[in-house]
């Protein structure tokens, strides 16, 4: 845990903005982006079943495929166990549902390799005719062309073109029949420009994550994409069985800063305060403005007395530096949700807000709240009172 102070001077280590090493593997992704990554690399797994599916039922009216004398042939068999894969993929029960979501290309991979084997056995079976070998090339560039549209990494890449490789090199060694189509020289120009495309749709990914999920003034989550990932993360925290705590910030004394100062002024100690929170925190917590000055910061895998050290120590040097030396201080509720007894995440939420509102509201500064679970409250002074100057700051904003 990084407790202790950080300038702002550098941009926000959590936003989305593409490096290359978002381009080799998946492990630098923040937990939203292999999100979004998944859900589209899923769905294109399904779309690319349908279309295997679909073109194993429809080509045998067309190379003859339903002839009596192929019915026990190597390439009738292996065409009714690429479409039974394909059904299973399109059903979503491919691979377990921990597998998904580690591994989301494996569906992909697996109507990759199926058809990579019909290929080979079906090149070499003596009843397949020319037309055969044609439908089978179809289906690989079907396939090929699926992965274009995928936002994989190239290490991702690499493993789904690696059963394409191996077909090559069987290919120039054994001369496979490949129909009317010859489908070595195709994916020698296609593969290529596939990988590339999902590159570039992997970036849009990256930057469409950026401009839709990060609150530009503060380099924070939105609030819409802080819901999502709380569902997330706190999902996580219940079948791993570990503590998730949430903390509620709201700034003290704000309005007097927009007020006295001019919005234009408040946007940037929020800007200001937005990044502090970020960088004294774990790259695993998430900093999320939920709306004006207020912030959401979750905390997964850290216990309620962990959770208080930690943010004694974040909010001691305050949020943001105001004017005569001043530093921004702010009202703080914690709330854990094994501690607490909470199954559903937004009550985690409403509980940290009541008791940061609990705090607020206090009137004896040294008097614990919610049994000391929740923040103190600072005002500034040099913002109260014009007369004021140099005051020193009041207690730390956190018990």
């Amino acid at each position: 845990m990084d407790s202790g102070p950080q300038e702002n001077s550098s941009p926000s280590k959590k936003t989305f903005r593409c490096c290359y090493r978002d381009f080799l593997y998946t492990p630098r992704h923040a937990e939203l982006l292999h999100l979004r990554r998944k859900e589209s690399i899923q769905l294109t797994a399904r779309f690319a079943a349908l279309f295997v599916l679909v073109l194993t039922l429809a080509v045998p009216f067309w190379d003859g495929a339903f002839a009596a004398e192929m019915w026990s042939s190597q390439t009738f068999i292996l065409r009714l166990l690429v479409a039974g894969v394909a059904l299973v993929v399109l059903t979503n029960r491919a691979v377990s549902a921990r597998l998904r979501r580690r591994f989301p290309y494996l569906p992909m991979l697996m109507l990759i390799v199926a058809a990579s084997l019909l290929c080979v056995f079906a090149g070499n079976d003596p009843l397949a005719t020319d037309y055969m070998h044609s439908s089978h090339s179809f289906l690989l560039i079907g396939l090929v062309m699926m992965i274009a549209i995928m936002p994989v990494t190239l290490v991702e890449a690499a493993v789904l073109s690696m059963p394409f490789a191996v077909l090559l090199v069987i290919g120039a060694q054994s001369g496979l029949a490949t129909g009317f189509v010859p489908f070595e020289m195709l994916l020698a120009f296609l593969l290529p420009l596939a990988l590339v495309s999902a590159l570039v749709q992997l970036y849009r990914t990256v930057t469409a994550a950026h401009e839709i999920a990060i609150d530009p003034l503060t380099n924070c989550y939105t609030r819409a994409f802080g819901m999502e990932m709380i569902r997330v993360s706190f999902e996580g925290a219940l079948r791993k069985k570990v503590p998730y705590t949430v903390a509620f910030i709201d700034l003290d004394d704000f309005k007097q800063i927009n007020d006295r100062y001019g919005h234009d002024y408040g946007d940037r100690i929020l800007g200001e305060v937005g990044n502090n929170l970020i960088h004294r925190f774990r790259r695993s917590d998430m900093v999320v403005r939920w709306g004006g000055e207020e912030f959401l910061v979750l905390l997964p895998e850290l216990g309620r007395a962990r959770a208080v050290e930690v943010l004694e120590r974040v909010m001691a040097p305050g949020l943001a530096k105001l004017e005569n030396g001043q530093v921004q201080r702010a009202s703080v509720g914690l709330s854990e949700r094994i501690e607490d007894a909470i199954a559903l995440p937004q009550n985690l939420i409403d509980l940290a807000d009541q008791r940061m509102y609990e705090a607020k509201k206090r009137q004896d500064r040294d008097d614990l709240v919610a049994q000391g679970y929740s923040g103190r409250r600072n005002t500034v002074s040099a913002l109260a009172s014009p007369s004021t100057t140099n005051a020193p700051s009041v207690d730390r904003s956190v018990n």
